[in-house]
């Protein structure tokens, strides 16, 4: 294609990111296939790049086959890279993985690259993360587990947003009172649809709220500790759900 600045990874060495599990990864590789997402290929992350789309995706021979490039000189170079971080975006999650050798393939009778399946794959929302409100009318629960001692003692809140990183939520009873920077063990969250996700929470804001009704609550602000690349996908499926529903009854 040609040279732009050098490539940027986004994604620094964080495991939070990090999908390694290969049914997760492959389903992230069909998903891009599936919507022709374009693929940006950097070269030695250098100025050198083309953009591609993947052809296939196949498990049994652990390979994953992309379109050629428009320009022939960068799809020379493409085979004689040391390294080639791909780049793609899916429903705006920043999708990067790395391979050491492309070569020559094949795809139906034309020309074609082809690499293996990568074994770790990152994915970062845009923006951080994409936050979503939770709809009114879809109330969705997150049960705080005050202590491991003690895994029954559960704190009942209501999510008001959710990310990849963390959650706002809001407490209405008095009691337990939940401080900024006190890490609870376990947040317990059933997303509609999709399954329930559990990890470590940290209170990282607590705001006293008055309700129209003239009811007091607070709004806390938390993020995720160590939450999981399959949690993490779990909470991206759910958001992308909400967004289609909303997609659908704006028409």
């Amino acid at each position: 294609m040609g040279s732009s600045s050098s490539f940027e990874p986004i994604v620094q060495a964080d495991e939070r990111y990090a999908l390694r599990a290969r049914s997760e990864i492959l389903s992230v590789l069909r998903t891009l296939h599936k919507h022709g997402a374009i693929i940006t290929l950097y070269l030695d992350q250098g100025p050198e790049f083309l953009l591609t789309t993947i052809l296939a995706v196949n498990p049994e021979s652990n390979e994953l086959i992309f379109d050629l490039g428009a320009d022939a000189r960068t799809n020379k170079l493409l085979l004689h890279a040391r390294q080639v971080h791909a780049v793609g975006n899916q429903d705006r999650v920043r999708i990067e993985f790395v391979s050491n050798h492309v070569v020559q393939a094949t795809f139906e009778k034309r020309a074609a690259f082809s690499m293996c399946l990568p074994s770790v794959l990152t994915r970062l929302q845009r923006r951080d993360f994409y936050r979503l409100d939770i709809p009114k009318g879809g109330r969705v629960k997150a049960f705080l587990q005050l202590s491991p001692a003690q895994p029954g003692a559960l704190v009942e809140t209501e999510l008001l947003d959710i990310s990849c990183g963390g959650v706002a939520i809001i407490r209405y009873a008095e009691g337990e009172q939940l401080r900024v920077g006190t890490v609870y063990p376990a947040c317990t969250i059933n997303l509609p649809a999709i399954g329930t996700i559990s990890a470590p929470l940290e209170i990282c804001s607590v705001a006293d709220v008055t309700l129209r009704s003239g009811a007091h609550s607070r709004r806390i602000g938390c993020r995720f500790v160590n939450l999981t690349g399959q949690m993490q996908t779990m909470i991206q499926r759910f958001i992308n759900n909400v967004e289609r529903e909303r997609a659908r009854l704006r028409r």
